[in-house]
C-alpha cells in the first residue's frame, strides 16, 4: 500500500502535537500544508481552526464528503510510546489523530489517481468535536453554501470492534446527549434539629432515587437510554444543613420520544423529592447535540462497495448503536452519509476511548485506508 508509510508518519506526527478544542492551530497548519502539497484547493478557519481540502476531477460527477476531526483530550499520557504527546496535559485519547491520518492518507490515493476519477472530493477536517461545537460552527459558516456533497461519510476508530473489522450500521448509531441542572430549595439549620429545617439533601436523594426508578420503569430495553447523576453540590459543614443543593447530570437517548419521556420523569421524580420534605425544585435541561442517524441508502450502498473491494474484511451491520454523542449529527441533518467505525481493539490492549494509555493500531489504518479509498471508487470512479 503506497500510503501506509505516510499514514503511520502523519499519525504519529499528529499525536505528538495535541490540542484542545478551539485551539487547534498547530493541528490546522500542518492539515493545510499537506492537503496543499496533494494539489487540493485549501480553505482555512473554517469554523474557527477547521480545514477543508477541495480535489475536482477532471470529469464530472458526484461530490464526495470525508469527514474526521481534529482535536484532542486534557488527558495525560501514559502510553510510554517514542511518540508520545509533546504537550503535558494533552492527549490523542480518542484516536482522532488516526482519523485524520486515514482522511490525509485517502487524499493521498486520490491525488494520485486523479486521472480517472470523476466529480470532487471534499475532505472535512473539523475542529471541536469533543465539545461538540466544531461541526455547528462550519456548517454556520457557510462551509456547503458554493458545493454541497451528494453524500458525507465520517469515520470514527472503534475498540469494541476488533481491529480489521468495520462498523456499518443505518438508522441511529449515537444518542441525543443532553445534561440537566436541578436546584432543591429549602431551609436550613442546625444538624441536631432537623425537624426545624427543611432539608434540600433529603429533598435530591429522594429526588434522585425517584428519578433512577422512572428512568429504568418506562424505558423500552428495545432502545439504549440511560440517566447518570455527575454533580451533587451543597453544604458548608458536617453539621448544618444548607439552603439548596445543586445536581447536575446527563440523559442519552436513541430517540425523541425517550427524550421527551425522560424530561416529563424528572420533573416529576424532582417534583416528588422536593415535595416529601416540604422543599421546592426548579430544573434546567439543555438538549444537547442529536443523535447521528446513519442514511439507510448509504450504508446499502457503503456494503455494497466492501463487499466488492474488501470481501475477507468483517462488517459489522448490527448492534453497534452507543450512548455517546458526536456532532457529525449535524453534518448528517444537511447530507445522507453515515458514521463509519473503524475497529481499534487489540487483545492484551487498553481498548477504551478517552483512557491515557489507549493508541490505535497500524492494522486500524490500513482497513480505514481501505475503506475510505473503496468509497472514493464507488462513488467517484
Amino acid at each position: 500500500m503506497p500510503d501506509r508509510q505516510y499514514m503511520r508518519e502523519t499519525y504519529e506526527a499528529l499525536h505528538r502535537h495535541p490540542e484542545l478544542s478551539e485551539a487547534e492551530f498547530w493541528t490546522a497548519e500542518y492539515v493545510a500544508r499537506e492537503l496543499d502539497l496533494l494539489g487540493f484547493e485549501v480553505r482555512i478557519n473554517v469554523g474557527g481552526t477547521g480545514v477543508v481540502g477541495i480535489l475536482q476531477f477532471p470529469r464530472p460527477g458526484r461530490v464526495l464528503a470525508l469527514r474526521c476531526d481534529m482535536d484532542a483530550l486534557p488527558v495525560q499520557e501514559e502510553t510510554g510510546v517514542a511518540y508520545a504527546s509533546l504537550n503535558s496535559g494533552v492527549m490523542h485519547a480518542c484516536g482522532h489523530d488516526s482519523h485524520m491520518a486515514m482522511v490525509l492518507g485517502t487524499c493521498s490515493y486520490a491525488a494520485r489517481n486523479k486521472e480517472r476519477l470523476a466529480g470532487t472530493l471534499l475532505a472535512i477536517f473539523q475542529p471541536a468535536e469533543e465539545n461538540v461545537v466544531g461541526a455547528k460552527a462550519m456548517l454556520e459558516q457557510g462551509i456547503f453554501s458554493t458545493l454541497k456533497p451528494d453524500r458525507i461519510v465520517g469515520i470514527h476508530n472503534w475498540p469494541t470492534l476488533p481491529a480489521g473489522s468495520v462498523g456499518l450500521q443505518e438508522g441511529p448509531i449515537t444518542a441525543y446527549a443532553d445534561r440537566f441542572k436541578v436546584v432543591f430549595s429549602g431551609e436550613g439549620g442546625h444538624g441536631a434539629f432537623p425537624h426545624r429545617t427543611t432539608d434540600p439533601i433529603a429533598m435530591a436523594t429522594a429526588g434522585i432515587q425517584h428519578a433512577f426508578a422512572l428512568a429504568q420503569r418506562g424505558a423500552d430495553t428495545r432502545f439504549p437510554q440511560t440517566l447518570s447523576f455527575g454533580v451533587i453540590r451543597g453544604g458548608t459543614s458536617f453539621n448544618v444543613i444548607p439552603r439548596q443543593v445543586v445536581v447536575e447530570g446527563t440523559v442519552r437517548t436513541i430517540r425523541t420520544e425517550d427524550q421527551e419521556r425522560m424530561i416529563k420523569q424528572l420533573h416529576q421524580a424532582f417534583k416528588a423529592g422536593a415535595h416529601l420534605y416540604g422543599g421546592e425544585y426548579s430544573l434546567e435541561y439543555q438538549k444537547g447535540v442529536p443523535a447521528v442517524i446513519n442514511d439507510a441508502l448509504c450504508a446499502e450502498e457503503l456494503a455494497r462497495f466492501f463487499a466488492a473491494s474488501m470481501p475477507e474484511v468483517p462488517v459489522v451491520s448490527q448492534g453497534l448503536a452507543s450512548l455517546i454523542g458526536e456532532d457529525m449529527a449535524y453534518f448528517l441533518q444537511e447530507v445522507p452519509g453515515v458514521l463509519l467505525l473503524i475497529g481499534s481493539g487489540q487483545e492484551g490492549c487498553v481498548n477504551e476511548l478517552h483512557h491515557a494509555r489507549f493508541l490505535v493500531p497500524e492494522r486500524t489504518l490500513e482497513t480505514g485506508h481501505r475503506a475510505l479509498t473503496s468509497i472514493v471508487e464507488g462513488y467517484l470512479s
